[in-house]
């Protein structure tokens, strides 16, 4: 037996190492967070990370309603979801930054540790009646909406983040290692560090690979293990 309630605090911590980790990786940022990294950048600092961070979902949320042409009440608390995430999300960072990351094998499995979270934390989300983060919500009620498989909703919004990201990265800090392109240097570019500014191999891979990531984890999840709730909130929230 599972608590919603644990999936949706687990969802949380989750989402947070994993991104952390990944950041950590130095491989680019996740799909999810390059564009709130290139925005933190380029404000200099004045936000934290976090705080960027849920200024964007609640941005996003705004795109969200007008997309789908609805609007409940019950989508702010998504926000609020967003709101814990940022703060849970600066502690992470401060965490992973105490962790050695300089040799290859280290970020390498930084960012494999940092992509299963982010992917186990989804897969909680989307099984909680409690708000998941804005960027769950959207695939969640796009897919509910279309009627089409939740993986592959969330494959196609990796993919579409990852070109917005590439963009906003040239549109606000160049062409990255392609101003001088050379062989030599994309591959420097590729296991060092980023290609563009915060994209680097990882923000592709993960692109690539969250959508089918959470549906695996989505079955073993669902062999293993049942999930309970408390039925007063959740029909308060369904109303």
């Amino acid at each position: 037996m599972f608590p919603e309630e644990a999936a949706y605090l687990f969802g949380i911590l989750f989402m947070a190492l994993g991104v952390a980790s990944v950041s950590c990786s130095n491989f680019g940022y996740s799909m999810i967070v390059a564009p709130v990294y290139l925005i933190y950048t380029k404000l200099g600092g004045i936000l934290s990370f976090g705080t960027v961070e849920y200024l964007f979902q609640g941005m996003l949320l705004i795109l969200m309603c007008i997309l789908i042409g609805r609007f409940r009440w019950q989508y702010l608390l998504s926000f609020v979801t967003a709101v814990l995430y940022g703060y849970t999300f600066d502690l992470a960072l401060w965490v992973m930054g105490h962790i050695p990351a300089g040799t290859l094998s280290v970020r390498i499995l930084l960012f494999l540790f940092g992509t299963m979270c982010i992917s186990v934390s989804v897969m909680l989300f989307v099984r909680t009646y409690l708000a998941p983060e804005v960027y769950e919500l959207f695939v969640r009620e796009f897919a509910a909406i279309r009627k089409k498989e939740f993986g592959r909703v969330k494959l196609a919004y990796d993919c579409i983040s990852c070109v917005f990201s590439i963009v906003l990265s040239t549109l606000l800090f160049g062409v990255g290692v392609f101003g001088n392109f050379t062989v030599s240097a994309f591959f420097d570019a590729v296991l060092s560090g980023y290609i563009l500014e915060g994209i680097g191999i990882g923000t592709v891979v993960a692109a690539l690979v969250n959508g089918p990531l959470i549906t695996l984890c989505g079955k073993w999840f669902d062999g293993h293990f049942s999930l309970t709730r408390n039925e007063k909130i959740a029909r308060y929230l369904a109303e």
